[in-house]
Order: structure tokens, then sequence, then C-alpha cells
């Protein structure tokens, strides 16, 4: 995503009005626009072709754009810009905003840039640059005070299951021109999230006294959904598969930990295995740092590997190390990082992903 100068260009619709000239070295007149009903293929097809890195998927149809971009209650066409040049799409950048801290609403105070993909024939060329332009005056114009670049935590309002892996979580490092690009625009790293994975095929799990008789002591509970889904849940996990794991006491039933699983199977053309994404993992608080948390871990991949599942992802923060440790002791290791960037010096702290 490094794009350097200034991108000659036009635009279509009030507030976006920006002269257009040719530069003495023929760059391209680059058409900058809002979305239209007929652009879905064409975003998918720039989707699957320029792929930057491992966290895109590489989805089959537009429907998959459809339940995770443009059939949410909350897509707004004016936040996905798309450029073009003599008609055709070379690139597109999608704004959108956080949620609210009681789940129940978006919260346009906070922008988010979700998403930014650029032919790479026309990268270099200032046409990235243009994007992330308009799509700070469009989060600006609704209301954002605060801007991130990259997905977090409850701050992720597209792109579930297509980018990222198991969560949209910052601009990842596997994609290496991301990083200098945003540095470039004055954007600050100011949050790093590891990325682990681990090979479900391979059936050596930890094992030890403390483990034994956790295990001993609990079962794992399969559900639809949580218990009281907030309309967050609805919005990222009512239209695609998902499970809802409990580790619980057997005695007494007391919930003691849980994480939501949800499929990627958009990521198999791309990774060519089945994969799950771990995503939530909470302990409840009298059960911290006992090791429940692994034990919740190690008990849903064995029951993932009779569907025949063979990867497992997760995203930690890099400053949640005890979720970490607990993590790379059931066998995980890290792969990627993704990365959060905002221009605001003293930023508005980012729920932890």
């Amino acid at each position: 995503m490094g794009f350097l100068g200034p991108a000659p260009c036009r635009c279509d619709r009030p507030g976006l009005q920006r002269l257009a000239r040719r530069t003495a070295f023929d760059v391209p007149l680059i058409r900058f626009r809002t979305f239209r009903n007929s652009d879905p293929p064409r975003l998918l097809q720039l989707f699957r072709q320029t792929r930057p890195g491992r966290a895109f998927a590489y989805p089959e149809s537009t429907h998959a754009l459809e339940l995770a971009v443009f059939g949410l209650p909350y897509f707004d066409p004016k936040g996905l810009i798309i450029a073009e040049d003599d008609g055709n799409l070379v690139g597109f950048i999608h704004a959108g905003f956080g949620f609210s801290r009681d789940l129940s609403s978006l919260d346009y105070t906070i922008g988010v840039i979700c998403c930014a993909l650029v032919n790479p024939e026309y990268q270099m060329q200032g046409v990235g640059k243009e994007l992330v332009s308009l799509a700070e005056e469009y989060l600006k114009s609704r209301g954002a005070t605060y801007i991130q670049a990259g997905q977090s935590r409850y701050r992720d309002p597209f792109y579930f299951g297509i980018y990222g892996g198991a969560r949209p979580t910052g601009f990842m490092e596997s994609d290496r021109a991301a990083d200098p690009f945003f540095r470039r625009l004055g954007f600050t790293p100011i949050q790093r999230v590891p990325v682990f994975q681990r090979d479900l095929t391979d059936r050596r799990d930890p094992m030890n006294f403390r483990l034994m008789a956790l295990r001993r002591q609990t079962e794992l509970v399969v559900t639809d959904q949580p218990e009281k889904p907030t309309w967050w849940w609805f919005c990222k996990f009512g239209n695609i598969e998902s499970m809802r794991f409990q580790l619980v006491e057997k005695k007494t039933q007391t919930l003691v930990a849980s994480v939501t699983v949800v499929g990627l199977d958009h990521y198999i053309n791309s990774w060519n295995e089945r994969a799950i994404g771990l995503v939530d993992v909470f302990v409840e608080e009298k059960f911290r740092g006992q090791g429940y948390g692994q034990t919740l871990i190690l008990e849903a991949i064995r029951r993932l590997r009779t569907e025949m599942i063979t990867r497992a992802e997760i995203h930690i923060p890099e400053d949640f190390q005890d979720a970490v440790g607990a993590i790379t002791a059931a066998g995980f290791t890290q792969v990627d990082t993704g990365i959060i960037y905002s221009r605001t010096q003293e930023h508005q702290q980012i729920a932890p992903a």
C-alpha cells in the first residue's frame, strides 16, 4: 500500500471536488467517487487479485462481501470510496465507525479506516494518499473526533471473516507496504496485536497434572450464542457459521470460561486448509490465573478436530502477557502482527482485541 505524491483526480460529489490535471510524467487521470450498487463484482475482483498478504481471504462470490460489508445495517455507501481510471476500478478505501460501550449502536465519534486496496500498477502515484484523505473527510463529516487506521476489538464494523483471519485487526505486518505508507502520512502505531496459529493435525497437546485435574473437574458445553447477545454480536455472527464454547464446572455447572469459534471458509483457497478463528476468549475473574483459559482452548481444539478442522487462529494484544502465555502454552505460534495506527498523539484507549 505504498503511495507517493499527489494523485491527479476528479470527484463526483460535492465536498470532494478537486480539479484534475496531468503531470509531466503523464500520470493517469484518476476519478474518485462513492460506492454504487454495480460495484461489488469489480470490488471482488480487486480483492482477489491484489491481496497483499496472508490476511486477505479469497472469496468465491460477492455473497461473502454482502455478509461482511454491504448487507450490514449500518453500511453507508458514502464511506466506501472508489478510485477509477477510465472506468476501471483501481483502488478503494472503506471507512466506518466503532461501537458504543454497551455494543448497542455505533459511536460516530470513533472513526475507523477499515480496509484499503490499490492495484499494484497504480501504487506509488498518490492514489492511496488521496483515498485516505477522502476517508478522513467522510469520517469527520459524520462526527468523528478520533480516527484510527486499522480495526480493533469493538472498533471493527466490516470485513469479519474475509480480512484479518480470525478477526479484522489493524493492517498486517505481512502487508509490507502498509506500515511505511501510514507512517509517511503522519500516522503512528498505537497498538500491536500478535496473530497466533496452531496446526490441529499435530495431536501432541500439552498436558500436566494441573491440566489433568482441571479437565476432570470441568466439561465443554456448546451453544449457538451467548446468553445475552449484543447488537454487535448479531451484526458480526448472526449470519455466519459460529459456535460458543463454554467451560463449566461439572458439579455446579458454573460458567468458568468461554470462547466464540467462527468458520474461516473463505480462507480455504488462500491457506489450503479448513481453519477457524477463536474470538473473545473470556475467563471469569475468580478463575483467572489457574489454567482454565488453557484448558478451554485445549478442549475446544479436541472438539474441532472431530469436525475436520486443521488450523486455528487467535489474536492477542502483546500487552496481555498472561493470555499470550496461555496461548503459547497451548501450542500456538505467532505468524503475523496486526498494527493499529492513529494521527493523534494522545489517542483514546483502545479496547483489547
